[in-house]
């Protein structure tokens, strides 16, 4: 399949040029990675919404494969619903990762997520394979991704097992990059990063996927890590509790027979505002928030919930232990006492208690992420 079909090398080159022009790729050496690799063999076939499940040789197959778009790769049935579970992202946000890693020639590299096996080709045509190692927790998933990397040219090591855990059988690495989202940057992955070493994380709550940003760590000497926030609105699919169940929340059980109402200054849309949903996913972890018309609802680990109106004043209805709105107000609160700073004014630092937003512009510890 890496021989030129239907001109895979001059669909290559044009997505290199195209994420070049956007600034997706500054560097030179991924631009050529970019046009080296054939995604083409990392993804024989993806599911579409309408047209269902799109292979080779359908004459749309090639266009999206060198496109720039997400294609879902594996749906699972789980509770009688499919849902995605395996994808190959859009290859600008691969790539801004790749250039964020900033890696250097004979780095090693711990990839979390094997997916297609198409981030770890691009690694490997960068770093040589024997300096790149992934994971994935399905696999199914890395069998199919060692056979097309090896029809590529490529044979990094690829191992079956809990991303969470790292690979501390090749540790350390100088570089961790996790492709499926995590809400707390695993211990784990700091210990097996040589001291001044990079991990980079997509960081964001199951149930208000949104609300994520990208964790670009420095790991210290001490066994911390800590670094910047990057925006990132949407990531990448939440990691998989085990590999019989997708990355999504666990439903709330919620008791509504008894229901309080009042006004709130604080509307709904607080929860999709950059920078405020951060604090918001701090101030409530294990969040849920769904869309309603004319609002939202949230509900909380201990079945505390709230419906609240997109208007202001809101109209917010609530129920369970306790008023979890409150919790969203004083978010709003702080947000806008602190000149209503964005994803990029915060920065996580993760150490033996735990991971912490940290507010850059003052330095000043956010508190926990639970």
């Amino acid at each position: 399949m890496t021989d030129d079909l239907d001109g895979w090398r001059g669909r290559a080159a044009a997505l290199a040029e195209g994420l070049a022009r956007q600034g997706a790729i500054t560097d030179s050496a991924w631009r050529e990675a970019v046009a080296a690799v054939p995604r083409h063999v990392f993804v024989p076939a993806f599911h579409d919404d309408e047209a269902g499940v799109v292979r080779a040789g359908d004459p749309r197959w090639l266009d999206a494969v060198y496109s720039d778009d997400t294609l879902v790769t594996q749906r699972k049935e789980h509770d009688g619903s499919a849902w995605s579970t395996s994808s190959t992202t859009r290859p600008s946000l691969m790539l801004r990762m790749l250039e964020l890693l900033d890696v250097s020639d004979g780095m090693t590299v711990l990839e979390i997520g094997t997916g297609t096996g198409y981030n770890a080709a691009l690694l490997s045509e960068r770093l040589g394979a024997e300096n790149v190692t992934s994971v994935d927790i399905d696999p199914e998933l890395v069998e199919a991704a060692r056979g097309r990397l090896a029809g590529a040219g490529y044979v990094p090591r690829l191992e079956a097992r809990d991303g969470a855990l790292g690979c501390p059988g090749r540790a350390p690495y100088d570089r961790v990059i996790a492709t499926v989202a995590f809400e707390r940057v695993p211990r784990a992955w700091i210990g097996q990063v040589r001291p001044g070493g990079v991990v980079l994380a997509d960081v964001r709550p199951r149930g208000m996927t949104w609300a994520g940003a990208l964790a670009l760590l420095t790991v210290g000497a001490d066994g911390t890590a800590g670094g910047p926030l990057v925006s990132c609105t949407w990531g990448f699919m939440s990691a998989r509790p085990d590999v019989s169940r997708p990355g999504a929340p666990e439903p709330v059980h919620i008791d509504a027979t008894s229901v309080r109402s009042r006004t709130s200054e604080v509307g709904a849309g607080a929860l999709r505002t950059p920078g405020l949903s951060l604090l918001i996913w701090q101030r409530l972890p294990g969040i849920n928030a769904y869309s309603e018309a004319g609002g939202a609802q949230i509900t909380a680990p201990d079945g505390s919930w709230a419906k609240a109106s997109g208007r202001v004043p809101a109209h917010v209805e609530h129920g369970g232990p306790s008023d979890v709105w409150t919790r969203v107000e004083e978010a709003h609160a702080w947000w806008v006492g602190h000149g209503r700073p964005g994803v990029e004014d915060f920065g996580l630092a993760v150490g033996p208690d735990g991971q912490r937003l940290v507010h850059r512009g003052r330095g000043r510890g956010m508190g926990g992420l639970g």
